[in-house]
């Protein structure tokens, strides 16, 4: 769900900052990628206020703490960055040239992003996506502040993992440690050889 929020507001503003210059970009940017270089207990403190009933957000989504939506919320603003980024850089790697050639044969701007930048981004697009997700399913500090854990509500790998510990489980532990272990060696795995593949061509 994380994954699924974030994916679309990453590739418009991936494009849009790896394609414009304007006054104030460089803090823009990094107020974007803030969360990937805060503790993420800070993260899910600043959310627990915004979402609480007196927050800014809180009228506005009430009874949003400690549900499923929260948690997914949690995990998009921690991995959201990372996505950011290898939006920015794929579509900063297209040379301007190809989407100048397609405008000037009369394609919509519409056109040129679905049918020449967006294919041409999709390595890069695909290696944040599985990044993103990789760092959304680890998350633990956010999550259980906003989230809590609730065994089959908002438990989440991460949390779940902590919870059998504390509780002596260890067989259970051990067991999500693993699944841990193979969905990141999959992600690096995959990411690499997108990345090595995208140098080559």
């Amino acid at each position: 769900m994380a994954t699924l929020i974030q994916l679309p507001v990453a590739i418009v503003l991936g494009r849009f900052l790896a394609q414009h210059e304007f006054r104030g970009k460089t803090l823009i940017q990094s107020v974007l990628v803030l969360p990937m270089f805060l503790p993420p207990v800070a993260v899910g403190l600043l959310l627990l206020l915004l979402l609480a009933p007196t927050g800014a957000l809180g009228g506005i989504f009430p009874n949003l703490l400690y549900t499923q939506v929260a948690a997914a919320l949690a995990a998009t603003v921690i991995s959201f960055p990372l996505l950011l980024r290898h939006c920015v850089e794929a579509f900063a790697n297209i040379p301007k040239r190809f989407s100048d050639v397609a405008a000037t044969l009369g394609s919509s701007h519409w056109n040129i992003f679905w049918r020449v930048e967006l294919p041409l981004a999709r390595r890069g697009v695909v290696v944040g996506i599985l990044l993103s997700f990789a760092r959304g399913v680890s998350e633990f500090g956010a999550t259980s502040v906003v989230a809590g854990v609730t065994p089959g509500s908002t438990e989440t790998l991460a949390t779940g993992l902590h919870r059998r510990l504390a509780s002596g489980d260890d067989v259970g532990a051990i067991s999500l440690a693993i699944i841990s272990i193979v969905i990141g060696l999959l992600v690096v795995f995959v990411s690499e050889f997108l990345l090595r593949k995208e140098k080559k061509s």
